[in-house]
């Protein structure tokens, strides 16, 4: 950090918002560019970036000059994100296209690493499933087969195919909860893993 920038963060401290603003000015494009690498959503980010700079100009008090600024802006950024992609758990298509821009345009090794994660305990519980349980569900979610069709080809009712479906994923997200490692995986069985009501 230059000594420009210690100065600038001083002034921050006490208050200046003069300050502030030349700091949001030197970072936020950058940020903005980051946050985009979560989450691919132009109003959501703008969102985001407003939140973490709210966020800084809150705790000021607390910043130390000396200390690295772009780490601690990025890891309040990451935070954000994060908080964001909880709050809109409870909303299926919007929870949905955030989750599926994040995997096509994050460059983030953690992130990556925990979509890998989830990736691997979604394969293992799915192979921990009873045989027919396993063949329901694959049917359902890989081939993407209605629940009568799927009814037909095994020779049940659509009724048994909705509760091995029901049981399946109670399965895999009990699987995926108890070794999770971060928040990332849990979102996302919570996301692809949502008990679908069929007609």
């Amino acid at each position: 950090m230059g000594n420009d920038e210690a100065v600038l963060l001083g002034k921050l401290q006490r208050g200046d918002a003069d300050a502030f603003i030349t700091l949001y000015n030197q970072y936020s494009p950058s940020l903005y560019t980051y946050i985009l690498h979560f989450i691919n959503t132009p109003a959501l980010a703008e969102d985001v970036l407003q939140d973490v700079f709210i966020k800084i100009w809150e705790i000021r008090g607390r910043i130390k000059p000396e200390l690295s600024f772009s780490g601690y802006l990025y890891r309040i950024t990451r935070n954000h994100v994060f908080k964001l992609l909880k709050k809109i758990t409870a909303d299926e298509a919007l929870r949905l296209r955030v989750m599926q821009d994040l995997y096509q345009h994050t460059t983030d090794a953690d992130t990556l690493l925990q979509w890998k994660q989830y990736e691997t305990l979604l394969h293992t519980a799915i192979d921990r499933l009873p045989p027919q349980r396993q063949k329901v569900f694959r049917l359902c979610r890989e081939e993407l087969k209605s629940y009568e069709e799927v009814a037909r080809e095994l020779g049940i009712s659509r009724n048994t195919v909705k509760e091995h479906m029901m049981l399946a994923m109670k399965s895999i997200r009990f699987f995926v909860y108890s070794n999770a490692d971060g928040i990332l995986p849990l979102l996302l069985a919570a996301t692809l893993l949502k008990d679908i009501s069929r007609p």
